[in-house]
């Protein structure tokens, strides 16, 4: 029974290649593209959610019109990965530090600690799928003759690289360039990902433990590592392995009617079984899930030719109408979306979700499942069930781009009340990293960075009540700019401060740098004393006269001091006779 039990990942992941360096193939055919999805560049309201809704429905409905076209909106949260994050943050501003050998590894290892109480780690995707069915019947023929005069070696056990259509990449790239047309033109920030970092991305979702930055697939166009064969006749070992065993990096097991173990993990799936009745924003949600820090992700798979799909049904409640009353109300529904289908796309749309933990921790598993069904199902009144035939299916039907299936039952509806469910109000930084730390309310992590090369000119602006923390985020701004990414030696800064705020940072700095260097960080508290006197006549080491910005500062001043009192200007010409006397 355990052998019985037991399932190869790799029987569920449908990816064969790559087509280029952005695109993956499925065993199908079809072309799929990974997008990473930051987040809004913006704060979203209600009046710029419904901008969103409105314009994404419009710009993206001429696609999901048609059969052929998917996309797979994916969100993951999981708070216990995000003490590996901060470190992969913190880690160029540690190296700054050594650099200039500063002393702060207490600081950072502090802030490591402290800051994994408070954020969680956050990813969320848009894969794009472009299928053979969204050919004509004749441009199917066509390519399938086509791909016959396509000659290749013996090499079952490969990547086969000729698996597309020629004629349906031009479809597939109009594809992915509206949909990111779409993201640009509503504020928020997506990147289309390489397939390299698209296979990493993969295999850390399904691995959770196992996520490795550095881990590479081996694709088209790379370096092969020769194996040895295996018989006379079979190039695969001089080939490409086969991409599922790739991204497959541990077997699966089922336990029970629910839970199944991954790799060193055990999982738990749902499916939403009825859509919610009113469709509500994302942020209701993960709000319920915030409180528990339970990790979970989330599939919403919507496809084109919603409409097509209903013809049985709508046939078969046709015929059977008179039987009952339920069977004429799906009648009369199916005839309603099929009169919506006329002035907008009717999708089919599918929503899995799934949350885990280590193994050996089945109650806690089951809390988590329990926390995530109650949380879906008072999320616009939806439906959620976590018994399936399969619960190994149910748990990949939610894993990141790996098919385009899932064992949640089609919901057919508009393609804008579909769109109100994704996670649309996440925030992003236009920073990728920063060695300053901030965080939103709900726990996502947002770098900074004072002084990037994004844009020329900086002007930091804190507004708050008095107590309110603005000392400290100064103080925080000025110490992440010390600790740049690539700096050998600290940075010239100079502080007015009105009050003792900056002396802390002042002294943090003076006792991480050696005792021959602790003069290169200084603090005074200027007195109106004589000793403190400067005279701003003085020009520079070396020079006889003040500089070009130096002699401006020279005239206004000069010019102020013969203004007279109660006056908004000085007398004609004061501004030139104070030149003159600057020259002399």
């Amino acid at each position: 029974m355990a052998m019985i039990a037991r399932h190869p990942v790799e029987s569920f992941l449908r990816l064969e290649t790559t087509d280029d360096a952005k695109t993956l193939v499925g065993d199908d055919g079809s072309l799929i593209t990974y997008i990473r999805v930051d987040g809004a560049r913006q704060i979203i309201g209600e009046k710029e959610y419904k901008h969103i809704i409105e314009s994404a429905a419009i710009n993206l409905g001429s696609r999901f019109d048609r059969a052929g076209y998917a996309m797979q909106v994916y969100f993951a949260r999981n708070p216990e990965r995000i003490k590996r994050e901060i470190g992969r943050y913190v880690h160029p501003s540690r190296v700054a530090a050594k650099n200039m050998n500063l002393e702060l590894d207490d600081l950072f290892e502090e802030k490591e600690r402290h800051l994994t109480r408070f954020l969680a780690w956050e990813e969320m995707y848009f894969v794009l799928w472009t299928r053979p069915s969204s050919l004509s019947k004749n441009d199917f023929e066509r390519a399938q003759n086509q791909m016959k005069d396509k000659e290749w070696v013996a090499a079952p056990n490969s990547q086969y690289p000729h698996m597309v259509f020629d004629i349906l990449r031009g479809r597939h790239n109009s594809f992915v360039s509206s949909v990111l047309s779409v993201l640009e033109d509503l504020g928020i920030q997506a990147k289309h990902m390489d397939a390299h970092s698209a296979c990493r991305a993969i295999r850390g979702n399904l691995y959770p433990n196992k996520a490795n930055e550095k881990w590479q697939a081996c694709l088209p166009g790379d370096k092969i590592a020769p194996r040895a064969p295996s018989r006379e006749g079979d190039y695969s070992e001089v080939l490409w392995p086969p991409l599922r065993t790739q991204l497959a990096a541990g077997d699966a097991e089922v336990i029970d009617r629910s839970t199944v173990r991954v790799g060193d993990m055990i999982f738990g799936g749902v499916d939403i079984t009825l859509a919610p009745s009113d469709p509500t924003p994302f942020p209701v949600l993960l709000n319920r899930m915030l409180e528990s820090k339970v990790p979970f992700r989330i599939s919403f798979l919507i496809e084109s030719g919603g409409v097509q799909g209903m013809q049985t049904k709508k046939l078969l409640a046709s015929i059977l109408g008179f039987t009952n009353g339920v069977n004429k109300q799906v009648k009369e529904s199916l005839e309603q979306l099929a009169e919506m289908a006329r002035d907008e796309p009717i999708v089919k749309m599918r929503i899995s979700a799934s949350t885990w933990a280590n193994v050996g921790e089945d109650k806690l598993l089951q809390e988590r499942m329990s926390t995530l069904i109650q949380s879906m199902e008072s999320w616009g009144y939806a439906q959620v069930s976590n018994m399936q035939g399969d619960p190994l299916d149910c748990v990949m039907s939610s894993a990141m781009g790996i098919s385009c299936a899932s064992t949640a039952p089609a919901a057919v509806a508009p393609l804008k009340e579909a769109l109100k469910l994704f996670p649309w109000q996440r925030p992003s930084s236009p920073f990728e990293d920063g060695s300053v730390l901030l965080r939103t309310p709900d726990g996502r992590i947002w770098p900074y960075q004072t002084g990037s090369t994004l844009t020329t000119t900086w002007f930091d602006l804190i507004l708050a009540q008095p107590g309110a923390g603005k000392s400290v985020l100064m103080n925080s701004l000025n110490l992440g700019t010390c600790l740049t990414a690539g700096l050998s030696k600290l940075p010239f800064v100079a502080i007015i401060d009105i009050g003792p705020s900056s002396s802390g940072l002042i002294s943090m700095l003076q006792d991480g740098l050696p005792k021959e260097r602790r003069h290169e960080a200084a603090h005074y508290k200027f007195r109106m004393t004589p000793e403190y006197a400067v005279n701003p006549f003085d020009t520079q080491l070396g020079c006889r006269y003040p500089l070009p910005e130096e002699r401006s500062f020279l005239i206004e001043l000069l010019t102020l001091l013969c203004t007279p009192p109660g006056q908004a200007q000085p007398y004609d010409g004061i501004a030139q006779l104070a030149g003159f006397v600057v020259d002399e």
